[in-house]
């Protein structure tokens, strides 16, 4: 079964439902896992489809909500590629906005269509999922085997991972870098990747000789390797940075992959033994941290800002993390970052052109 096939399927199925429909059956239906599901409802609200979460309960669908398939003649498709990745070309303020549109455009075309819009052309110039990377060697590109110039930034990532909290790290900073991604159970096992990260993981980064691994060490590095960009407080004053950057690398992570992706609800002997204790603790803990106020670890925003406040937008959007006022006014704010958008733009793209 098709992407396409499979995301119609979804909105039939949640629109034979009068209720919401829980994930678990939405996966079930289609034979499909939780995550996947996670990816398939970030897809179908990228082309429109109102979709509302209930924590605790499920999915529902807005009335009316239909993904026809487009008919273009082959003429009218090559003049609306063309004129899209002009734009895209560019690289104005529009590039990715047309970005935007080409993947969802794919979207509701028949599949042979889709891949002649999203294909990348070099003879028209198309940049791809580059529109949001200052420095790229082409979205899908895993030439691994160039050796980096001296104090080159090479950033190693797949577009539905935590590479996308670094992703927003090197746009804040603002600083050019080569982005390579990789593939799961392929090149992202491959051997000269595995010479870099032994666990086949993203993401990675290689500045000059220096290798980089584990998302939250990744920015806290690149916070002091690039210290003009201002994403680290002066070392005095670094407490809640460093608190706040590893308590969500640490207990908040570990909380709500125990209770949301594994359904583990430790026992009060259990939580002694657990670093993150409980979730209710983890949340009670985070949201006294943010309430009332912009950023986490001070008057300037950080990186620890960054780390935090991508595992909370993620938690709120899937429903891993139940919605707090805290939380939300927290993530409002930030998400309203021109790096930010401009992330989320590259992974909406990526996530439309079956990523």
């Amino acid at each position: 079964m098709s992407r396409k096939t499979r995301l119609q399927d979804i909105v039939r199925v949640m629109r034979r439902h009068e209720g919401p429909v829980s994930g678990t059956t939405l996966a079930e239906t289609q034979g499909i896992s939780l995550r996947t599901l996670y990816q398939d409802i970030a897809v179908l609200k990228a082309v429109g489809a109102d979709i509302e979460h209930v924590p605790g309960t499920g999915y529902t669908l807005a009335p009316g909500v239909l993904l026809p398939a487009l008919m273009l003649t082959d003429d009218q498709l090559d003049a609306l590629s063309l004129g899209l990745v002009k734009v895209e070309d560019a690289a104005g303020p529009l590039a990715a906005p047309a970005a935007q549109l080409r993947g969802k455009v794919a979207e509701a075309l028949p599949d042979e269509q889709a891949q002649r819009l999203t294909g990348l052309n070099s003879d028209q110039g198309s940049a791809g999922l580059d529109a949001a990377s200052p420095i790229s060697e082409g979205p899908w590109g895993n030439d691994l085997g160039e050796e980096a110039a001296t104090g080159e930034l090479v950033f190693y990532t797949h577009p539905l991972s935590r590479g996308s909290i670094v992703h927003w790290m090197l746009e804040e900073l603002g600083v050019a870098y080569r982005m390579v991604v990789l593939d799961y159970g392929t090149s992202m096992k491959a051997a000269d990747y595995l010479a870099i990260n032994p666990m086949g993981k993203v993401p990675a980064i290689r500045h000059g000789d220096v290798v980089v691994t584990e998302t939250a060490a990744i920015c806290a590095y690149l916070a002091d390797a690039f210290p003009q960009a201002g994403l680290a407080p002066p070392l005095p004053q670094r407490g809640d940075y460093y608190r706040w950057l590893f308590f969500a690398a640490g207990p908040l992570e570990t909380a709500v992959a125990l209770n949301g992706l594994l359904g583990v609800y430790p026992t009060e002997q259990q939580q002694m033994q657990l670093g993150c204790g409980s979730l209710q603790a983890v949340l009670d803990t985070l949201a006294g941290a943010v309430a009332g106020k912009r950023y986490i670890a001070g008057d300037a925003f950080s990186a620890a800002d960054i780390y935090v406040g991508a595992h909370l937008s993620w938690g709120l959007q899937f429903g891993s993390i139940p919605w707090r006022p805290e939380f939300e006014a927290y993530c409002a704010g930030l998400n309203e970052r021109p790096a930010r958008q401009r992330c989320e733009a590259f992974l909406q793209q990526a996530m439309a052109q079956g990523a």
